[in-house]
């Protein structure tokens, strides 16, 4: 069984070479050249001098050229950092300088960002763009095309284990310097094999992937799909811009698991023709990372009788520690679902204001996490680190880390959890 993440593009590759990784508007991948490219570039990042631990920028729009670099830099033994190529320059310039960045894998929209940001690439040595036509010169760095990744002999993976780190994936930073969250391959393979089991993904699924890498949906969109062996459809940039348009590749590409964030559900559902939309493909449409308005669940609800509708929550540090599947007929829904359970890679509890555990199910408090599901840290910031990654009181014999979520929660009748606020 598979223990790192790109160990599950490879196991696919063995078992359905042909089968379609990646499907995109102006192109496919299959399993099997998913796996060379990745292997190529995983060459390309050693014979550079990348070494297990090193974190490596990735800074791509979303095509095959972005997930060959996701499961590259895995092979590689290194860490993927991925980067929002939309963000300004100075956050940018942060994050490289932060996490020590030396080598870059990006596409050339993704690149273009920091070229007229040039002190964002002063600690950059490396730059590989992997769509790129190779004549590329950026000033200070060594860069690299895709026929310098070609030449390059496929190598199999470093070795890696799987506490080593994954990825590092960086929040909002909306009330300070953004924190890099540190995630493990076993962190992550905790959610991916979950999810993959709870949604019943099978090799006959097209999976959407709505989030870009920068923000923890998409991990289930890239590692459930590949462990299933299913079709990765990555939406196109700027296509929630438009929901009718979004609403249509939805359906003309058959989507049977759809994973995103209410926000864009509901501005679809907004749209005056949506009562008139089918969507006979929709197998499994998961929400996450906001509460769903009632009245867009509702519509929802109503136009996908057959769908199964699940809840999920959890901050980037657990991932998704909770889930829920909507169970409620529309008509009957007056308020926000809840957060549901916790997921077999989680064990939850709430604590006062005093860190006294809560037991009273009415009662709120605020939600704590242990378990396999919790990220190994913040990466650089030890002190941030020890105040939300605590040592569990209740079991000082073991080695237990328990992440303070900042989330308030009480709970129903039937052991659900109910979001609440911070």
């Amino acid at each position: 069984m598979p223990s790192l993440l790109h160990e599950l593009l490879l196991d696919s590759a063995e078992r359905s070479p042909e089968k379609t990784a990646i499907h995109t508007a102006k192109s496919a991948v299959s399993y099997a050249e998913l796996a060379e490219r990745a292997r190529r570039l995983n060459a390309t990042l050693r014979g550079l001098g990348a070494r297990n631990g090193d974190r490596i920028g990735l800074l791509a729009d979303k095509n095959i050229d972005c997930y060959v670099g996701v499961y590259g830099i895995m092979m590689a033994g290194c860490a993927y950092v991925p980067l929002d190529r939309r963000a300004p320059s100075e956050r940018l310039g942060y994050i490289i300088g932060d996490c020590s960045i030396s080598t870059l894998v990006c596409t050339v929209k993704g690149i273009k960002p920091l070229l007229s940001a040039p002190t964002a690439l002063e600690k950059v040595d490396n730059v590989i763009i992997l769509d790129g036509t190779g004549d590329e010169v950026i000033e200070g760095c060594k860069v690299l095309g895709p026929a310098d990744v070609a030449a390059h002999d496929a190598l199999p993976p470093s070795h890696t284990v799987d506490t080593d780190l994954s990825y590092i994936l960086y929040t909002s930073g909306s009330t300070g310097q953004p924190k890099g969250v540190m995630i493990s391959h076993a962190v992550s393979m905790s959610f991916v094999r979950w999810a993959a089991n709870e949604t019943g993904l099978t090799d006959t699924d097209r999976v959407s992937g709505n989030a870009p890498l920068h923000f923890d949906l998409s991990v289930f969109d890239i590692y459930s799909t590949a462990k299933a062996g299913a079709t990765l459809y990555p939406v196109p940039d700027g296509a929630a811009t438009f929901p009718a348009r979004l609403t249509d590749w939805m359906i003309n590409n058959e989507i049977s698991v759809w994973y995103s964030v209410p926000s864009i559900l509901s501005m679809m559902a907004k749209q005056g023709s949506f009562a008139e939309r089918e969507f006979p493909d929709l197998r499994v449409l998961l929400f996450a990372g906001e509460v769903f308005p009632i009245k867009y669940l509702k519509l929802w609800l109503k136009q996908c009788p057959d769908t199964i509708f699940m809840n999920w929550y959890g901050p980037t540090e657990t991932n998704v520690c909770t889930s829920y599947t909507v169970d409620i007929p529309a008509d009957d829904i007056d308020q926000p679902v809840p957060i549901g359970k916790a997921t077999a890679s989680a064990a939850l509890f709430r604590v006062d204001a005093d860190d006294n555990v809560i037991d009273d199910p009415d009662t709120v408090g605020e939600l704590l996490a242990r378990g396999p599901c919790v990220a190994v840290g913040y990466w650089g910031d030890e002190e941030k680190t020890r105040s939300r990654f605590i040592a569990n009181a209740a079991q000082p014999w073991l080695a237990d880390r328990v992440y303070r979520t900042g989330d308030l929660v009480s709970m129903d009748a039937d052991g659900n959890y109910i979001y609440q606020g911070r």
